[in-house]
């Protein structure tokens, strides 16, 4: 039997409340590495999950992370640029922050540039000069009228590449994955020669997806922390940052921060113009729901599992659509290989490999109309419409479920 972990002090106030809630054995340790046939998928890495919460400043966190078992490398592909609904949203941004910080013939930083697409729209619609950082930044992936302004590194970025003073510094998706959030950020201001030059720019997903909305399949392994909007922007607090901007978007799926550096690092989060202290009178809904979370998603795991079987007896045809972090908490999660055979996306990069863990062979939409399917399970329902109309073209009219 394994014995329940430690919960350390809390990494982003210190705090030594915080307990564990949730707990996952044997998940796969990486969701964008795909495989070539389904035995290697099946025999990918693992780890276990348990969270822990922290109820003086909202953070939750994977207490059994263990960093060494984390290796990114060009393989990894965890890219929704390929969707028309996240194309549309990144584009929105993109207009914001070159509007709204007058990012035009200037640098900008990307840490976590993943394939390069978010980089290359800021110095498309701004003439500006960017470098991105990723370890599974790809060439040639990026199609861009700004190629020859922008410099790729698979680096993953450090106190070295200081000297590349940013008017923006943006990191998409990145900090979920950082066991020592405060350092990582620490980092990053100690970066920062002229406060009033650079702003950061951070997105992560929303604690308030997972909790609140009961989206247990968005646990995984690689993120490590999770946050709120009353531990973000308690992060940047004390790490030495003034908050401009705290706000929930893409339906609360995701969180977006931007500050500057604090001209006077104090350490206290009261004093900074974010001022973290206003936000924690959510605190105790958020120490509700995490209370009742463990219960509440072992039921809809069980549901689920009940489902699944009907379908099997039934014989009813089943695929879930899209390969990412859901896809694979959600398989992994069940233990389902035999009902759910196949996974729909749209990047073309994914198609014909194997999802991590279960094992299911990843296939186009076009594919589906060499055996329709009679149920589709929407991994991300924010996608229904869009996948309602790829259907329609296809001639396909299964019945949706979210999952």
């Amino acid at each position: 039997m394994t014995a329940t972990p430690s919960v350390p002090a809390c990494p982003v106030c210190g705090g030594n409340h915080a307990r564990l809630f949730f707990s996952l054995s044997d998940q796969p340790v990486l969701i964008g590495v795909l495989w070539p046939d389904a035995d290697s998928a099946r025999a990918c890495r693992r780890g276990d999950i348990d969270l822990a919460f922290c109820p003086d400043c909202g953070f939750i966190w994977n207490v059994s992370f263990d960093p060494d078992r984390i290796e990114y490398d060009q393989q990894y592909d965890n890219s929704l640029h390929f969707s028309p609904t996240f194309q549309n949203y990144s584009q929105k941004l993109v207009d914001r922050l070159v509007d709204t910080y007058g990012l035009h013939q200037r640098t900008v930083v990307d840490i976590g540039c993943g394939k390069g697409d978010f980089l290359a729209m800021l110095c498309e619609a701004g003439g500006n000069t960017g470098y991105g950082f990723d370890p599974s930044y790809e060439g040639e992936r990026v199609n861009t009228s700004a190629a020859d302004r922008i410099t790729w590194s698979n680096d993953y970025y450090g106190e070295e590449h200081a000297r590349l003073q940013a008017d923006l510094l943006a990191s998409r998706f990145v900090y979920e994955h950082i066991p020592a959030p405060n350092d990582f950020l620490r980092m990053i201001r100690r970066s920062i020669t002229d406060p009033d030059r650079t702003v950061i720019y951070f997105e992560v997903p929303d604690t308030d997806l997972i909790i609140r909305q009961g989206s247990v399949w968005d646990v995984i392994y690689e993120h490590c922390s999770y946050f709120s909007v009353e531990s973000l922007t308690r992060s940047f607090a004390v790490c030495g940052f003034d908050v401009l901007r705290v706000e929930e978007t893409f339906e609360k799926q995701f969180l977006t921060i931007e500050a500057r550096a604090a001209r006077t690092d104090t350490g206290n989060p009261g004093s900074n113009t974010g001022n973290p202290g206003s936000n924690t009178g959510n605190l105790g809904q958020l120490a509700a729901d995490v209370a009742a979370f463990g219960e509440t998603q072992n039921a809809k795991m069980s549901d689920w599992r009940d489902r699944l079987a009907q379908w099997r007896a039934e014989g009813r045809r089943a695929v879930a659509w899209g390969a990412g972090a859901k896809a694979v908490g959600f398989l992994n999660m069940l233990g389902d290989r035999d009902t759910i055979t196949r996974v729909v996306d749209i990047n073309p990069h994914k198609q014909g490999k194997h999802l991590a863990g279960t094992g299911q062979q990843i296939i186009s939409p076009q594919a589906l109309t060499e055996d329709p399917p009679d149920v589709v399970v929407l991994m991300n329902p924010i996608y229904r419409n869009e996948i309602t109309a790829q259907l329609a073209e296809l001639g396909l009219a299964p019945e949706l479920i979210n999952s």
